[in-house]
């Protein structure tokens, strides 16, 4: 008998999940599991996996035909090579993470043009802080640039656009010319350098994969504006790290607003800490309360489009990494 399991930690479980998973699942067995020796005895009869599935034993699961992961990106990939070559398909949970990433994002905005982290650690010493007046800026009129305009990029570019932002994007896959809802221009990939020079906010949302390790580097930050601030959302080894700190200390972009780093969690003696104009939150831009909820939803639909051999939501193409 082939099986559905879900492997989540017990307090992320969705409310009677193992009896929605079994409405869906047309009679196969369901396993909801948090620990990993529970899904190694049952690794033979693993048909559906979903959840925080060990990335490692989806290439071990001889009958594996389908993996709805909890989160976007797909990096596993490139680090289990192995699972690539599989059969199975691979969904993710896009489309949760847009209004939550959005918000986090211009927070980190707001914050950084508004000098609030030196203003809130003055309010720590009951200090008046009056100096920030002569450099406080805003975000209205200044251009912003998405690199990797997918889900999250269309929230970023309407919230944007709600901030009076003219909004640029740069996409692999969209041609240059193409209208998009809140974007007055789009450029393909190969015009990278001539977007960033006219960007005053550059938001990198791009995934890990081998054409994106890396792609913010030296030379690409000494395109931007002296007076730019890079923002990454996305994932960290998209950045070269060593090239953002060279050119926040060395004054070629003015700072970064960061919610993922290159190594995670950031190590303690990371010159990033403690840099003037940089602000770090720890990766959770894309959580909410209910996260597991809606990503649990994706799940349903596409256990009731898998158990009906209709094509799934949210497929991604293991070789691409997205």
């Amino acid at each position: 008998m082939s099986i559905i399991v879900l492997y989540l930690k017990n307090r992320r479980v969705p409310f009677r999940a193992e009896e929605r998973i079994a409405e869906c699942g047309a009679g196969r067995d369901v396993l909801i599991a948090e620990d990993r020796a529970a899904i190694e005895k049952a690794l033979d009869t693993i048909e559906i996996a979903a959840g925080d599935f060990p990335v490692d034993l989806a290439a071990r699961a001889p009958n594996l035909a389908w993996f709805q992961q909890w989160y976007a990106g797909a990096d596993w990939l490139r680090e289990y090579p192995a699972a690539r070559e599989k059969p199975f398909l691979l969904t993710n949970a896009s489309g949760v993470h847009g209004p939550q990433m959005a918000e986090h994002l211009f927070g980190l905005l707001i914050a950084w043009y508004r000098k609030f982290p030196e203003v809130f650690s003055a309010q720590a010493r009951r200090e008046w802080k009056r100096s920030v007046l002569h450099t406080a800026d805003f975000l209205y009129g200044k251009t912003l640039l998405i690199l990797g305009f997918g889900s999250i990029g269309e929230q970023v570019a309407k919230v944007a656009a709600a901030f009076g932002m003219r909004v640029i994007a740069v996409r692999r896959n969209t041609p240059s010319g193409s209208q998009i809802a809140n974007v007055e221009k789009v450029m393909g990939q190969e015009n990278l350098y001539e977007a960033l020079p006219e960007a005053d906010v550059v938001v990198d949302i791009l995934p890990s994969t081998e054409e994106t390790v890396r792609l913010m580097g030296r030379r690409e930050f000494a395109a931007m504006k002296k007076t730019a601030v890079f923002a990454n959302i996305g994932r960290g080894d998209t950045v070269d790290e060593a090239a953002l700190v060279e050119a926040v200390r060395g004054g070629t972009i003015a700072g970064a607003v960061l919610d993922v780093t290159e190594t995670e969690p950031l190590p303690p003696e990371s010159p990033l800490w403690d840099m003037p104009g940089i602000i770090i939150t720890p990766h959770y831009s894309g959580s909410h309360p209910r996260y597991d909820e809606m990503v649990f939803t994706i799940f349903l639909d596409n256990l009731m489009r898998y158990v009906k051999g209709e094509e799934l939501l949210n497929i991604v193409d293991k070789t691409l990494g997205y």
